[in-house]
């Protein structure tokens, strides 16, 4: 049982409606879980009937009930079938939240909530697989981080859980203030402050503003850890941070220097063959000691090397860093996280070389991608497949320039290149590099057989757009090519 429906009511404050005289006690029902699709839906579950612009959930109430449901949960009482209990809310999605609030504190486990303009979704599942060394861990595979989303990774917990890591994504004011309100996170993650969504909120300091959201849900005594290396992050966040909260300083550059009672910082940065090597660094109240266990992550870049040290920040925290052995365990998982497919995973097939980071695009993760593909193409011949970067407004002009500029920076063969900002990328590449050959395409359609014409055996190929373009689509067929 994962709660009674009086329980359920309590939290969603609904009223409860009952349309059969099966059940006497309704407030009794045992709840085995929570479902939103009656897809996937299993008996004794609770089914929320969710309402969005495309979609209503209002609309399978009787099947959710036929298929075993053991109530529904509902903003229409007309709606509600004969012969079944409901719970009746204003907002269905908002009950969603209640509940996983709700749920969050039952379990009684930590809560690590990350957010940042790039990088979320590799920070968490790093900070996930290391704290599974010694822990019971939640998290989800999917890219679960709106208000939807991060709930139900919430109530998908396990009873026994002892950690949760949800992400946190926002297209606007107030969403990260929403979600943090949700999951109250004992440990709180901002990764950097980028460009991406800056057509929305109009500046980096309203982007920052709102990302430093999360710190309205940090429960009291809570942590924030933030990329140091961002000075004007840092320092706001040191100015912002409630009373009853610590900071934690994250360094993958040199500076390691802060106001804060805590920093986690690398030392001895190189470059291997196959990303990075480092040492940590833990300073606390000014007492320093050393992690012991030196680290490799297969991606280049401050980047890369800051993702781990957010890990390791959590192990620390969890105090789960003591013995020799489990930091030997922590440095193992690091070394063996690869790319996510879609986030710059490389694929080497029987005919090309294939990085897939086409799930998103924005200046930060495209100036990542150009520093990996660059290294981890070395003695191929590189050619790009360039889209667009969406939600930038009116900064896509320069940003796209800026883009262009950085890519004409390294030794790429060549660049096919589509979107409405393809001139400006063009005109900054060209600015740098007016040796480099680019080719504007019509749209992706156009990209991928301009792309088919040219590649040849032994080639490496980048993948890089923002998801509306649907690159990922592409970088899979030629996955499939390059193993025909």
């Amino acid at each position: 049982m994962m709660f009674t429906l009086e329980e359920v009511k309590k939290a969603v404050g609904g009223k409860l409606v009952s349309k059969t005289d099966a059940i006497v006690f309704a407030t009794a029902i045992d709840v085995a879980g929570v479902s939103t699709d009656t897809r996937t839906i299993k008996k004794g579950e609770l089914f929320i009937a969710l309402r969005g612009e495309n979609f209503d959930g209002n609309k399978f109430l009787s099947q959710a009930i036929g298929l075993g449901a053991c109530a529904v949960v509902t903003d229409d009482e007309n709606a509600v079938p004969e012969g079944a209990v409901a719970i009746v809310v204003e907002n269905t999605v908002h009950a969603l939240g209640l509940l996983a609030n709700h749920y969050r504190f039952k379990l009684g486990c930590k809560v690590i909530a990350v957010t940042g303009s790039v990088g979320k979704t590799s920070t968490r599942k790093m900070i996930t697989d290391v704290l599974k060394t010694a822990l019971r861990v939640h998290s989800t595979p999917e890219n679960n981080n709106n208000e939807i989303g991060m709930s139900k990774t919430i109530l998908s917990a396990p009873e026994d859980s002892e950690v949760i890591v949800v992400e946190m994504g926002m297209r606007g004011e107030g969403q990260i203030s929403y979600l943090t309100k949700i999951a109250r996170p004992d440990i709180a993650i901002i990764t950097n402050v980028g460009y991406s969504h800056i057509g929305i909120l109009g500046s980096k300091e309203a982007i920052l503003k709102a990302k430093m959201e999360i710190c309205e849900g940090l429960t009291d005594g809570g942590i924030i850890a933030v990329n140091a290396d961002d000075r004007r992050l840092f320092d706001h966040c040191v100015k912002e941070l409630p009373i009853n909260n610590f900071i934690a300083g994250i360094v993958a550059g040199s500076e390691d220097d802060l106001p804060c009672p805590l920093i986690i910082s690398a030392t001895d940065v190189k470059e291997t063959e196959s990303g990075m090597s480092f040492g940590v660094v833990l300073k606390r109240m000014n007492q320093c000691s050393s992690f012991s266990v030196p680290l490799n992550v297969g991606m280049y870049g401050q980047n890369a090397v800051r993702n781990a040290l957010f890990a390791i920040f959590c192990a620390y925290i969890t105090e789960i860093t003591g013995s020799a052995e489990n930091r030997e365990k922590i440095a193992e998982v690091i070394s063996n996280r690869s790319a996510i497919d879609g986030r710059g995973a490389i694929t080497e097939t029987n005919r090309y070389l294939i990085m897939n980071d086409a799930y998103n695009a924005s200046p930060e993760s495209m100036e990542n991608a150009f520093l990996n593909f660059s290294k981890k193409a070395k003695g191929h011949r590189k050619v790009l497949a360039l889209g667009g970067m969406l939600e930038l407004g009116d900064f896509a002009p320069g940003l796209h320039e800026l883009t262009g500029k950085d890519c004409a920076s390294y030794d790429f063969d060549r660049v096919f290149v589509t979107g409405d900002n393809a001139d400006d990328f063009i005109r900054g590449a060209h600015m740098i590099n007016m040796q480099l050959e680019i080719v504007k395409c019509k749209d992706t359609e156009d990209v991928s057989r301009r792309l088919e014409d040219y590649v040849r055996d032994g080639d490496a190929i980048l993948f890089k757009a923002s998801h509306s373009f649907g690159f990922e689509k592409v970088a899979q067929s030629f996955i499939e090519k390059g193993n025909s």
